[in-house]
């Protein structure tokens, strides 16, 4: 199937190639058999996933036959766009949904998810790792004995911190996962989340995506957005619960059996902060108490010879308020389709106030919808004639100071 070269319209895509592989080599392109493809990106998934919805009167299941060993192979593109195609290839690990439509005609759903996912299933890893802990990332990320044996582009953003720990026979993933609870940044925060994108691997903070690339704006894209949803807009009890603006600590050391305490104060924190917007979500009026989010963790304190203390106890207080702080604001939008939507992209949004509007107006601006995002999740929805996207966004700021709101 030849690629189209010109965009139509928005949401325009162009299916060159949906081909099903065996292991033995066999290969089928399906595309013809393709009704959908549905593919899953999400900020705190490490792997991409996704579904094909396969209309079959070719008997494709004996064919292969489909066991749980076949590849899919996809070339999916945007007309006009040269980089930030969705193509490679995966590992179908699933089929569900089977139905017969008609006489000799089934209608079922193949799942997909990224190779490396078998790879992370298949591996389990003991060891004790020391040293930096974006190094020890790098290793998890590339090492054909203790990794998942990546090849594509990786981002790593590189620690300030170390640690010394056991894996317990943990895949490489869950070794990623642990180690984003202890990582902090050069600017001490701890908000780092592991992720695939379209890119590669990303092993980084939030505040890293907050300040790295060129924002995308939306509206320029296609000049609309389809639909929107606001699924929450302020939920201040959950703020105050989940320990977004302050919480008390208190940690046990189960070799020098001491007891401490600690309190958490986002504002005081707020200033060396980097954020997707100028202002904090919240006033220097808010009112909340430490005590209202109260947690017990021990301490390992030489734990390791010479290593100190390898627990989380002095992070994860800020890293809980900075991930709840990193969608206290949350929309979901609809839009035509583009291959180079991707997780973790920075994009701007801008959304007009819902009032009655008089000549007099100069600023129609929502300020507090309005502004910079990170896309957190996405659901690409492909057939033969369009290309619609579903995106999740958040943001940890606004671009209004809430302490100089009349």
């Amino acid at each position: 199937m030849q690629a189209k070269q010109t965009l139509k319209f928005a949401g325009d895509v162009s299916v060159g190639r949906i081909r099903v592989i065996s292991q033995s080599g066999f290969y089928q392109d399906i595309a013809n058999q393709v009704a959908g493809i549905q593919i899953f990106e999400d900020l705190l998934s490490p792997f991409i996933t996704g579904t094909l919805i396969v209309k079959d009167s070719l008997d494709l299941i004996n064919l292969f036959p489909f066991v749980g060993e076949e590849y899919v192979e996809l070339d999916i593109k945007t007309p006009t766009l040269k980089t930030g195609n969705i193509s490679g290839k995966f590992y179908i690990y699933k089929m569900t949904d089977r139905e017969m439509l008609k006489d000799k005609q089934m209608v079922y759903q193949l799942h997909f998810t990224s190779q490396d996912a078998l790879i992370d299933l298949n591996k389990s890893i003991s060891k004790t790792f020391t040293g930096k802990i974006s190094d020890i990332a790098n290793t998890l990320l590339t090492d054909k004995i203790n990794g998942i044996q990546s090849k594509r582009k990786n981002v790593v953003e590189e620690t300030s911190n170390e640690t010394k720990y056991t894996s317990n026979f943990w895949s490489p993933i869950k070794n990623l996962i642990y180690l984003t609870e202890h990582a902090s940044n050069k600017n001490y925060s701890p908000s780092y989340v592991f992720f695939e994108n379209r890119d590669g691997y990303n092993f980084v903070s939030l505040e890293f995506r907050a300040l790295s690339g060129s924002v995308k704006n939306l509206e320029e894209d296609y000049k609309r957005i389809i639909g929107i949803k606001i699924p929450t807009g302020i939920d201040y009890i959950d703020r105050i619960t989940s320990g977004v603006y302050g919480s008390r600590m208190y940690t046990h050391d189960i070799a020098s059996k001491k007891i401490s305490s600690n309190n958490f104060d986002m504002l005081k924190n707020a200033k060396k902060q980097n954020r997707l917007n100028p202002f904090p979500p919240a006033s220097k009026k808010v009112i909340y108490r430490y005590s209202s989010t109260v947690m017990f963790k021990p301490k390992y304190y030489n734990n390791f010879s010479n290593f100190g203390d390898v627990t989380n106890t002095k992070i994860v207080q800020e890293r809980i308020s900075l991930l709840k702080q990193a969608e206290s604001t949350k929309i979901q939008i609809v839009v035509p389709g583009r291959c180079d939507y991707t997780v973790g992209k920075k994009v701007y949004v801008k959304l007009n106030k819902v009032e009655p509007l008089n000549k007099n107006d100069k600023n129609t601006t929502d300020n507090m919808f309005s502004g910079n995002y990170i896309i957190s999740a996405i659901n690409h929805f492909i057939t033969k004639e369009k290309h619609e996207s579903t995106l999740e966004l958040i943001k940890d700021s606004l671009l209004i100071n809430l302490d100089g709101a009349k």
